[in-house]
Protein backbone atom coordinates (compact mmCIF):
# COMPACT_ATOMS: atom_id res chain seq x y z
CA UNK A 1 0.00 0.00 0.00
CA UNK A 2 1.46 2.98 -1.05
CA UNK A 3 0.52 6.42 1.04
CA UNK A 4 2.34 8.79 -0.83
CA UNK A 5 0.25 10.62 -3.56
CA UNK A 6 1.59 9.61 -7.39
CA UNK A 7 2.95 12.41 -8.76
CA UNK A 8 1.77 12.80 -12.56
CA UNK A 9 3.55 16.42 -13.08
CA UNK A 10 7.41 16.55 -13.05
CA UNK A 11 8.79 18.42 -9.57
CA UNK A 12 10.28 21.21 -10.07
CA UNK A 13 13.33 22.37 -7.99
CA UNK A 14 15.36 25.57 -8.41
CA UNK A 15 18.45 26.89 -6.93
CA UNK A 16 21.32 28.66 -8.26
CA UNK A 17 20.37 29.38 -11.99
CA UNK A 18 19.59 25.52 -12.25
CA UNK A 19 16.39 23.83 -12.24
CA UNK A 20 15.70 20.80 -11.70
CA UNK A 21 12.50 19.02 -13.48
CA UNK A 22 12.27 15.78 -11.91
CA UNK A 23 9.27 12.83 -12.45
CA UNK A 24 8.22 9.74 -14.37
CA UNK A 25 8.62 9.12 -17.76
CA UNK A 26 6.44 10.67 -20.27
CA UNK A 27 5.55 14.08 -18.20
CA UNK A 28 7.13 16.52 -20.61
CA UNK A 29 10.50 16.60 -19.48
CA UNK A 30 12.18 17.17 -22.74
CA UNK A 31 9.85 18.72 -24.45
CA UNK A 32 10.05 21.04 -21.81
CA UNK A 33 13.92 21.03 -22.39
CA UNK A 34 13.38 21.67 -26.60
CA UNK A 35 11.05 24.75 -25.83
CA UNK A 36 13.27 26.18 -23.00
CA UNK A 37 16.28 25.93 -25.50
CA UNK A 38 15.05 27.17 -28.65
CA UNK A 39 13.75 30.26 -26.56
CA UNK A 40 17.81 31.22 -25.99
CA UNK A 41 20.00 32.25 -28.46
CA UNK A 42 22.21 29.26 -28.20
CA UNK A 43 21.92 26.01 -26.23
CA UNK A 44 23.01 22.69 -25.82
CA UNK A 45 21.12 19.57 -24.73
CA UNK A 46 22.59 16.22 -24.07
CA UNK A 47 20.70 13.08 -23.55
CA UNK A 48 21.54 9.49 -22.85
CA UNK A 49 21.10 7.65 -26.07
CA UNK A 50 22.10 8.87 -29.76
CA UNK A 51 18.41 7.11 -30.93
CA UNK A 52 17.05 9.99 -28.44
CA UNK A 53 19.68 12.56 -29.55
CA UNK A 54 18.47 11.81 -33.20
CA UNK A 55 14.92 12.06 -32.64
CA UNK A 56 15.54 15.49 -30.74
CA UNK A 57 17.60 17.00 -33.26
CA UNK A 58 15.08 16.43 -35.82
CA UNK A 59 12.66 18.00 -33.72
CA UNK A 60 14.87 20.91 -33.19
CA UNK A 61 15.54 21.16 -36.77
CA UNK A 62 11.75 21.56 -37.28
CA UNK A 63 11.51 24.16 -35.17
CA UNK A 64 14.76 26.42 -36.09
CA UNK A 65 16.27 24.80 -39.41
CA UNK A 66 18.32 22.44 -39.75
CA UNK A 67 21.06 25.41 -40.62
CA UNK A 68 20.96 26.23 -37.26
CA UNK A 69 21.41 23.18 -35.45
CA UNK A 70 24.49 20.33 -34.87
CA UNK A 71 24.05 16.68 -33.83
CA UNK A 72 27.24 15.47 -32.07
CA UNK A 73 27.47 11.37 -30.86
CA UNK A 74 29.94 9.09 -30.79
CA UNK A 75 28.92 7.84 -34.19
CA UNK A 76 27.63 11.01 -35.58
CA UNK A 77 28.70 14.51 -36.45
CA UNK A 78 26.47 16.61 -37.98
CA UNK A 79 28.06 20.34 -37.47
CA UNK A 80 26.50 23.16 -39.95
CA UNK A 81 28.80 26.30 -39.72
CA UNK A 82 27.45 29.04 -37.41
CA UNK A 83 25.06 26.19 -35.47
CA UNK A 84 23.55 27.70 -32.38
CA UNK A 85 22.27 24.58 -31.21
CA UNK A 86 23.61 21.06 -30.08
CA UNK A 87 22.00 18.10 -29.32
CA UNK A 88 24.61 15.67 -28.16
CA UNK A 89 24.76 12.16 -26.69
CA UNK A 90 25.81 13.08 -22.72
CA UNK A 91 29.54 12.10 -23.33
CA UNK A 92 29.45 14.25 -26.93
CA UNK A 93 28.98 17.46 -24.45
CA UNK A 94 31.73 19.84 -24.16
CA UNK A 95 33.09 20.00 -20.68
CA UNK A 96 32.36 24.04 -21.02
CA UNK A 97 30.61 25.95 -22.85
CA UNK A 98 28.90 29.87 -23.66
CA UNK A 99 26.20 28.48 -24.66
CA UNK A 100 22.94 30.56 -23.10
CA UNK A 101 21.47 27.44 -22.19
CA UNK A 102 22.38 24.05 -21.78
CA UNK A 103 20.15 20.71 -20.57
CA UNK A 104 20.81 16.98 -19.28
CA UNK A 105 18.52 14.28 -19.56
CA UNK A 106 18.19 11.35 -17.38
CA UNK A 107 20.40 12.59 -14.81
CA UNK A 108 19.60 9.23 -12.75
CA UNK A 109 22.27 7.60 -14.94
CA UNK A 110 24.80 9.73 -12.47
CA UNK A 111 24.27 6.49 -10.95
CA UNK A 112 25.37 4.11 -13.40
CA UNK A 113 28.40 2.14 -12.44
CA UNK A 114 29.88 2.53 -16.44
CA UNK A 115 28.41 6.36 -17.73
CA UNK A 116 27.96 7.55 -14.53
CA UNK A 117 30.96 9.26 -14.00
CA UNK A 118 30.29 11.33 -17.35
CA UNK A 119 26.59 12.15 -16.36
CA UNK A 120 28.10 13.36 -12.82
CA UNK A 121 30.92 15.64 -14.42
CA UNK A 122 28.80 17.53 -16.19
CA UNK A 123 25.96 17.73 -13.80
CA UNK A 124 28.13 19.62 -11.40
CA UNK A 125 30.22 21.66 -13.79
CA UNK A 126 28.10 22.36 -17.40
CA UNK A 127 26.13 25.87 -17.15
CA UNK A 128 24.17 27.74 -19.53
CA UNK A 129 25.08 31.67 -19.63
CA UNK A 130 21.77 31.90 -18.41
CA UNK A 131 19.47 28.77 -17.75
CA UNK A 132 20.72 25.00 -16.93
CA UNK A 133 17.61 22.22 -16.61
CA UNK A 134 18.66 19.15 -15.28
CA UNK A 135 16.24 16.64 -15.93
CA UNK A 136 15.52 13.13 -14.89
CA UNK A 137 13.55 10.72 -12.22
CA UNK A 138 11.93 11.81 -9.31
CA UNK A 139 14.57 9.61 -7.32
CA UNK A 140 17.28 12.23 -8.02
CA UNK A 141 15.34 14.97 -5.81
CA UNK A 142 17.51 14.40 -2.39
CA UNK A 143 20.49 13.84 -4.45
CA UNK A 144 19.92 17.08 -6.44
Amino acid sequence: MNIQPKHTEPLILSGRDVTAVLGPTNTGKTHLAIERMVAHESGIIGLPLRLLAREVYARVCEKVGAHKVALITGEEKIQPPGARYSVCTVEAMPRETDAAFVAIDEVQLAGDLERGHIFTDRILHLRGRQETLLLGAATMHGIL
